[in-house]
């Protein structure tokens, strides 16, 4: 346990800038029925985001995940539900932390930059969640064709950065609003990000 904790937080940042990059741009094209991948992957970023931040988070977060996959073709549609809001809320709150570090941070370094990779790439993992969710909750609430992890998985992303291709369209309510949520996020997000880095990075000169 003693070895665990000496961990560089710079190794734990990299780390999970990495498993976030295999968990959003390639484990979709893998295409395997198998949740196997996925489940390791989203417990293994839970660990690491949760690393410098208490280690009671990392046991509710990993609780949550098994919960929410556990539950998900059971009749146990409430608890699946407290599950995935908890899965959320707890990557709600280590985007916020992110942030919160960046703005404590006197100086940018590359350190700084991949934090801020990581809060990104974590808010993204969030709403691939909620919209997978969604789909799985409400069938046909997005009209797309193809593969479905995939196309989910894409569609988020885009949505973040704004780009809308329009490919892949919301159907009823609830898909509209959460895609008007991930959106505004995203714009906000890089705002803030930008904002700091730029004017730390300005203080410097």
């Amino acid at each position: 346990m003693k070895k665990i904790q000496q961990l560089d937080p710079r190794w734990i940042a990299v780390l999970l800038l990495l498993t976030s990059g295999v968990f959003v741009f390639v484990l979709p094209l893998l295409k395997t029925e198998s949740p196997l991948l996925g489940i390791l992957l989203i417990s293994v970023i839970i660990f690491l985001a949760a690393y410098n931040i208490s280690r009671r988070l990392i046991l509710i977060g990993l609780i949550a995940i098994f919960i929410e996959v556990g539950t998900r073709t059971t009749d146990f549609k409430v608890l699946n539900y407290l599950a995935v809001v908890t899965t959320n809320l707890f990557l709600i709150y280590i985007v916020g932390n992110v942030v919160l570090d960046m703005m404590r941070q006197r100086s940018v370094t590359l350190f700084t930059l991949v934090e801020a990779v990581n809060g990104y790439l974590l808010m993204g993992i969030m709403f691939i969640s909620l919209v997978a969710y969604c789909e799985l909750t409400f069938p046909g609430a997005y009209l797309f064709k193809g593969e479905e992890s995939i196309d989910l998985v894409y569609y988020t992303i885009v949505t973040l950065t704004t780009v809308g291709y329009g490919d892949i369209i919301p159907q009823i309510p609830i898909a509209k609003s959460l895609s008007m949520i991930i959106a505004i996020s995203g714009q906000f997000y890089i705002a803030v990000v930008v904002a700091i880095i730029v004017g730390k990075f300005a203080s410097k000169n």
